[in-house]
């Protein structure tokens, strides 16, 4: 047996479900294989301490949609952006520049990209701030350990 079949075996013992098998259980075939993205639940629980609006998650939604790689910075344009939400495309940049100055954005210079002239978005401020509110909710509860991936 695989080391990955052992570890859904002890995952499935433990009662934990695999993540995939139910993220397709719950949403289905069809919905998953048109696009779906990993969204942490700290940055709804701690919108409003971090001072964003629902449009601002809305906005970021829409940015995280295009962030496939992890070292792939997004790009999406404020005017698609603005287009979805059928709202102005002035109003998505003012709501992005709102961001930057909270320092939870970093709209990087223009460069190109397939051929493409765009302009990314760094998301490690809002990382930064939501791992200390993650941080604290998971040391109240008692769940704080230092994760493989940190070290």
């Amino acid at each position: 047996m695989t080391n990955a079949k052992n570890t859904t075996l002890v995952l499935q013992k433990a009662g934990r479900i695999d993540a995939k098998t139910n993220t397709r259980k719950k949403w289905g075939d069809r919905c998953i294989d048109s696009g779906y993205q990993i969204f942490p639940d700290v940055l709804l629980k701690c919108q409003r301490y971090l001072g964003l609006e629902a449009i601002d998650i809305v906005i970021l939604l829409n940015i995280t949609m295009q962030w496939w790689q992890h070292d792939q910075l997004p790009y999406p344009r404020p005017s698609f952006i603005a287009k979805r939400m059928e709202i102005s495309t002035r109003t998505v940049e003012r709501r992005i520049a709102r961001m930057q100055k909270q320092g939870l954005l970093l709209r990087k210079p223009s460069e190109e990209e397939r051929g493409k002239t765009v302009r990314k978005f760094d998301l490690s401020g809002l990382i930064a701030e939501l791992t200390k509110y993650a941080e604290g909710s998971l040391a109240e509860r008692g769940m704080l350990e230092e994760s493989p991936h940190d070290q």
